[in-house]
């Protein structure tokens, strides 16, 4: 191989470390940029009742989810009142809400809703099931997940509704997180 041919050889090599940096770099870029937003669990409930305390959510067919068994409750997050049936979110920003429950005493012919109101007002349903007229479902798990805004004011109240009696049941499989998304 002639001067020419090294010249070349060289030239490759310098080549190549060139590339070598700029995937690294571009690859610790986005290493970086994967982590700008992070997860901080702030509530944990574990068990659940039925509250029919407070209207127009006072029937067995229609109520608010009061937490019981309380794990974890971040308070420079959020609060609970209105006999555990009302968090807060107290920080502006998002929050991840995820509900896991079974739902007992389900018919035929019905329709069962778990709805997020935030502020009084509906903010998104969480799950919606339907019977079939031969129904032979007694119960139904719902295991779902949304995202909510708050202002560092907003509150949320979780609610059951159909058009049929219906409860919850087996706490063993109940629990409700609340974890602040920040970016």
């Amino acid at each position: 191989m002639g001067k020419g041919g090294t010249v070349l050889g060289l030239v490759g090599i310098i080549l190549a470390a060139g590339a070598i940096g700029f995937a690294f770099v571009v690859w610790n870029g986005q290493s970086t940029a994967t982590n700008l937003t992070m997860t901080k669990v702030v509530g944990i409930w574990d068990a659940f009742e039925e509250n029919q305390d407070f209207a127009p959510h006072n029937l067995q067919n229609d109520w608010l989810f009061e937490f019981r068994d309380n794990n974890l409750s971040n308070t420079d997050y959020i609060s609970v009142s209105n006999t555990n049936t009302r968090i807060t979110l107290l920080k502006s920003g998002w929050y991840r809400i995820h509900l896991s429950v079974i739902l007992g005493g389900i018919g035929p012919s019905s329709i069962y809703v778990i709805t997020i109101y935030k502020n009084g007002v509906i903010e998104l349903y969480l799950d919606r099931y339907e019977t079939p007229a031969a129904s032979v479902a007694w119960y139904y798990n719902i295991d779902s997940s949304a995202f909510v805004y708050s202002n560092g004011t907003n509150y949320i109240e979780i609610t059951g509704s159909s058009n049929d009696d219906f409860h919850m049941v087996l706490d063993l499989y109940n629990q409700l997180t609340i974890e602040f998304v920040a970016i």
